[in-house]
């Protein structure tokens, strides 16, 4: 009884869930890509995925990239950014990684835990979610789950496509690089125009790509 004589009922009411927001930026040139050696993390650690940091406390998306790219020794605008996939990693406590494509940026990585990497040879130690993610964005795939499930059919394809482009003479161009059917955004201040292009690549065309190197 409550002190004024009512009924108290008790509201099973559960707590409000917060999910981690991980950034994780995908910088290519000739050919490459850009990878940092996890360490001290308690997760991972001397695996390799693409330069990432979690969202912080009233920061967006942008800046989180802005921030991330700033620690590997090179410098980004809003401008420079396009979505390129979203993961949602349920493996643990729940996760939602974007996935950003950068069309340029000053300067050269100069972190020692950052080296570039064939995108037809990438490291054997890679963090698994991070290879998943990124075949499933060279196949298409917009959004994912890790582990995967979902309808039959709905796979990505394995590999990645290089797509030539032409190199500013004072900036570093990554229209080299992943190509698939992300999609690009402008709110947030993420450009609708920058990033990458979707491509028809046939079938042969597609295995042909991928005989470099496969991706488990």
């Amino acid at each position: 009884m409550g002190r004024a004589g009512s009924s108290s009922i008790a509201a099973d009411v559960s707590p409000r869930r917060r999910v981690i927001v991980d950034v994780i930026l995908l910088l290519t040139s000739n050919g490459r890509i850009l990878l940092r050696e996890r360490a001290n993390t308690g997760y991972g650690d001397g695996a390799y995925e693409p330069p990432s940091g979690e969202l912080a406390d009233r920061e967006t998306i942008v800046e989180t990239a802005i921030r991330v790219a700033f620690t590997t020794g090179v410098v980004i605008g809003a401008e420079d950014l396009s979505l390129a996939h979203v993961m949602h990693d349920v493996s643990g406590t729940g996760r939602i990684a974007f996935f950003l494509s950068v069309s340029g940026w000053v300067g050269q990585p100069t972190s020692s835990d950052v080296s570039w990497f064939s995108l037809r040879d990438l490291p054997t130690n890679m963090l698994d979610r991070s290879r998943a993610a990124l075949r499933n964005y060279a196949g298409g795939m917009r959004f994912s789950t890790y582990p995967a499930f979902g309808p039959s059919g709905t796979g990505g394809v394995n590999g990645f496509y290089l797509v030539d482009g032409p190199t500013g003479a004072n900036r570093s161009n990554s229209t080299q690089g992943l190509s698939g059917a992300g999609e690009s955004y402008g709110a947030n201040g993420i450009s609708e125009t920058g990033g990458l292009t979707s491509r028809d690549v046939s079938a042969p065309r597609r295995e042909e790509a991928c005989t470099a190197r496969g991706l488990g």
